[in-house]
C-alpha cells in the first residue's frame, strides 16, 4: 500500500518501507505557462495553524479544516510567541488523518541535523504523514533578536543547499559524513523516516537561484510572494511585468532546475491575502495603491483572492489552469470564507 496520502485522492510516490515498491505519479499541466489538454495534478488544500491558544481550539481548528477536505495542517517556523514547530504538528498528527507540514522549517534557526532527526521522528509518530517544508529564513528582526548573522542571499543559499544535502544524507540510513563550507559532520546516523525514499519535500523561495535549486531538490516547491515585511507588492514583479507574468518565469525556473523531472513536481502558493467582499474590483484598487501596483497585477496575483466564494472558486481552478499551481494553502483565519469552496474541489 502506498504510503498514507492526502484525503484528496492524490497519492505520493512514497511507500512505507514494510511495503512492495509501487509508483504513482500525477502529471501536471503539459505547460504551466499555457493551457493545455493534459489531465492537471488534483487539487491539495493546506490550512496552517499555529496560532491556537490552546489544546482544545487546536483540536477544534483541525476537525473543522478536515472536514471541509484540507489534507495537510501546517505551521510557520518563527523566533515569536507561536508554538514550535514538531511539537504541535505531532499533536496535529495524533488528533486527525491530515498529513502534517512545517511550512516552513528556517534554515538559518536550526542545525540541518537537527531537523533531519526531528522530521524522521515525526514521520515515524506520524506513520509516514510528514512532510518537511523548509527555506533559507528571512525576517531579519527574528535574527536580531535571536543574535543570528544576517547574512547576505548569496551565503544563505550557499547554506542552504548544503543543508538539503546534509538532510538527505542524514535520512539515507548509515552514518553520514560530510564536509562543506557551513557544515561538517562525521559518522551521523539519526532515525529512518517511514516513508520511501523520504519524507517530501517543499522548498520555498522566490529567487531565480532557489527556484533552480529547488527544481533540482524539491518535491514540491512552493513560490513566495508578499511577505509581512514588504512594503510594495511592485517589489516582487519588478522588470516582469504583471504578477502572473512574474509566476510564469519563476516556473521556468524551476523547471530548468528540475530538467526531465520537472512532471513529478507539485507547485504550491500561499493565499497572503484574503478579502470576500464581493465588490473585488473596488478592493483591487485599494490594494493597489497600498501595495505600489496596478489593480490588475493584485486580481492576477496566486497569492491574492478576492470576491465570494463562487470567485474564490473561480480563481483556484484558473491558477491551476494558467500555471500548474494546484496545492493551495490558507491561513487558519482565512478558514470560514474557504471551507466551503475546499469542499466543492476536493477530489478535482
Amino acid at each position: 500500500m502506498t504510503a498514507r496520502g492526502p484525503n484528496t485522492g492524490a497519492r505520493w510516490e512514497f511507500q512505507s518501507r514494510s511495503e512492495p515498491e509501487r509508483w504513482v505519479v500525477w502529471l501536471p499541466l503539459g505547460s504551466h505557462t499555457t493551457r493545455c489538454s493534459q489531465m492537471p495534478r488534483p487539487f491539495r488544500f493546506g490550512i496552517t495553524l499555529g496560532g491556537a491558544p490552546s489544546r482544545t481550539e487546536l483540536v477544534e481548528m483541525v476537525k473543522q479544516a478536515e472536514g471541509s477536505g484540507f489534507s495537510v495542517a501546517a505551521t510557520a517556523d518563527h523566533i515569536s510567541d507561536r508554538h514550535a514547530v514538531f511539537p504541535l504538528l505531532s499533536t496535529i498528527a495524533e488528533v486527525s488523518s491530515m498529513r502534517v507540514s512545517s511550512m516552513v522549517i528556517a534554515n538559518d534557526y536550526h542545525h540541518p541535523i537537527g531537523v533531519a532527526r526531528d522530521a524522521a521522528t515525526l514521520d515515524i509518530l506520524s506513520e509516514g504523514r510528514f512532510e518537511l517544508g523548509i527555506g533559507t529564513g528571512w525576517i531579519k528582526a527574528q535574527y536580531d533578536a535571536a543574535g543570528l548573522p544576517y547574512d547576505d542571499g548569496r551565503t544563505k543559499v550557499d547554506r542552504f543547499e548544503e543543508a538539503i544535502e546534509v538532510i538527505k544524507g542524514c535520512w539515507a540510513g548509515s552514518p553520514f559524513t560530510f564536509a562543506g563550507e557551513h557544515y561538517q559532520v562525521t559518522g551521523v546516523a539519526c532515525p529512518r523516516p517511514v516513508q520511501v525514499p523520504r519524507p517530501p519535500i517543499l522548498i520555498a523561495g522566490s529567487g531565480r537561484r532557489m527556484l533552480g535549486i529547488a527544481g533540482r531538490e524539491a518535491d514540491i516547491v512552493g513560490i513566495s510572494g508578499l511577505g509581512r515585511v514588504a512594503t510594495r507588492f511592485a517589489d516582487f514583479g519588478k522588470g516582469l511585468g504583471t504578477s502572473a507574468a512574474r509566476i510564469d518565469r519563476q516556473i521556468e525556473w524551476i523547471r530548468q532546475g528540475a530538467g526531465a523531472r520537472f512532471a513529478q513536481i507539485e507547485i504550491s502558493v500561499m493565499a497572503h491575502h484574503l478579502d470576500p467582499d464581493p465588490d473585488f474590483d473596488s478592493v483591487a484598487v485599494r490594494l493597489a495603491g497600498e501595495w505600489g501596483t496596478t489593480p490588475d497585477d493584485v486580481l492576477r496575483s496566486p497569492h491574492v483572492f478576492l470576491g465570494d466564494e463562487k470567485r474564490l472558486r473561480d480563481s483556484i481552478v484558473e491558477r491551476r489552469e494558467r500555471h500548474g499551481i494546484s496545492y493551495f494553502v490558507f491561513l487558519g483565519a482565512q478558514l470560514p470564507h474557504v471551507a466551503k469552496v475546499v469542499e466543492s474541489l476536493v477530489g478535482e
